[in-house]
């Protein structure tokens, strides 16, 4: 008999979950932040260490109602995937108390290869046996070179800004502005501010960067230096004290400043299904293969930050007369752009056994609006009894 094999989806705009059985899509709410960060027993070490440490502790307990379980994972800064550091934590509990973990692998062995070099996340992930994980996670991040990993400690520094000449001046008079950063080692670049209007970048050499202008207008401003560490692991960002300068008009003739101000509010930051939100797959036979297309997801993200965003998969195993785990279901993900400046990367083939990137868009080009549609195929194992296969895959946009 041809099986009905389901996976159900629901977009969730408003954050609650919607009919019995349907999947749970958790949008992350604009300008979402950590929940906290994880406390490592060391702070250091190799990434062939086994266990990678001692002891994980979340700073708080995970938020009301998202205690049933918790995951300590590992992956990419930001982005993700996550994979674990330790089978995931059941009991129950884990909103009454941080929450503490204990690995049972190496870094190396997480990720099933030797991480590459640069940041990392360690993160704690809250689940609720209703609502699925909570959109936000602890965080503690890691930087790794070559086969070694460490908490960065980010030291911080001060900009000083000089202007010459010191004014007032006439307008179109070729005026210098120096920042000094310290300490003298922090490499990165600064950018001079009249106002909130940009008047140009220069990068830090020998602790300093230096900017000839003679574009700055008539009137009286307010000059600032914003360093910005090319490094942020090691070194952190500082804004210079403003300086005043005083502009005059071109001779034999009268300037009048008046200022214009615009609120411009924030705009959508969601995760759409296309409806009616259930899939079935087609072609299901014991031993054999069952495929289908995901409805499509469309993410809408006119928040004017451009921090980036990733949409993430997470499968249950499919149960009915028998079981097949969630592993057996695999997607080959793609994504397009329908509007906007951002650009938006599909995820990698994969299946479906844990935590799996359905698209992204990085910081900086995450403006827009985007669609992300995969291809699915499930292997159906020879062993499995005949009947309909039911299965929840949460989509969470963050």
């Amino acid at each position: 008999m041809s099986k009905r094999l389901l996976a159900r989806a629901a977009a969730l705009t408003t954050g609650a979950a919607l009919a019995a059985g349907a999947l749970v899509a958790v949008a992350s709410p604009a300008l979402a932040a950590p929940l906290g960060t994880v406390n490592l027993s060391k702070t250091s070490g190799l990434v062939t260490d086994n266990p990678m440490f001692g002891t994980a502790t979340t700073s708080a307990p995970c938020p009301a109602t998202y205690g049933e379980e918790a995951a300590l994972r590992i992956g990419p800064a930001e982005t993700g995937p996550f994979t674990n550091l330790t089978p995931s934590l059941g009991g129950g509990g884990y909103d009454q108390a941080p929450v503490v973990a204990n690995p049972n692998r190496s870094f190396q062995t997480a990720l099933g290869s030797a991480p590459a070099n640069g940041r990392w996340w360690i993160v704690v992930e809250c689940f609720s046996l209703l609502n699925g994980r909570h959109p936000d996670r602890f965080v503690t991040e890691i930087v790794v070179s070559g086969n070694q990993w460490k908490v960065p400690v980010v030291e911080a520094t001060t900009t000083s800004l000089a202007v010459t000449p010191a004014g007032p001046v006439a307008a179109g008079t070729p005026v210098t502005l120096t920042a000094t950063v310290a300490p003298s080692g922090a490499a990165g670049t600064v950018e001079f501010l009249r106002g909130t209007n940009s008047l140009g970048t220069a990068a830090v050499s020998g602790g300093a960067a230096t900017l000839t202008t003679s574009t700055i207008p008539a009137g009286s401003w307010s000059l600032t230096a914003r360093f910005t560490p090319a490094d942020p692991s090691s070194f952190g960002a500082s804004t210079s004290s403003a300086v005043s300068l005083a502009v005059s008009g071109p001779a034999g003739g009268v300037s009048k400043a008046q200022t214009i101000t615009a609120d411009v509010d924030p705009g959508a930051f969601t995760l759409d299904i296309a409806q009616p939100p259930s899939v079935a797959l087609a072609g299901g036979q014991v031993g054999g293969t069952a495929t289908g297309a995901l409805k499509q997801a469309t993410v809408t993200d006119l928040r004017g930050t451009n921090v980036g965003w990733d949409v993430t998969g997470q499968l249950t195993d499919f149960t009915g007369a028998g079981n097949i785990p969630a592993g057996n279901l695999s997607w080959t993900p793609s994504a397009a752009k329908a509007s906007g400046s951002g650009a938006v990367t599909a995820g990698t083939a994969a299946n479906l056994g844990d935590t799996r990137t359905l698209c992204t868009s990085a910081a900086g080009s995450s403006a827009g609006k985007f669609t992300c549609d995969a291809g699915l195929s499930l292997s159906i194992p020879d062993s499995v009894p005949p009947g309909a296969y039911t299965a929840t895959l949460t989509l969470t946009l963050a």
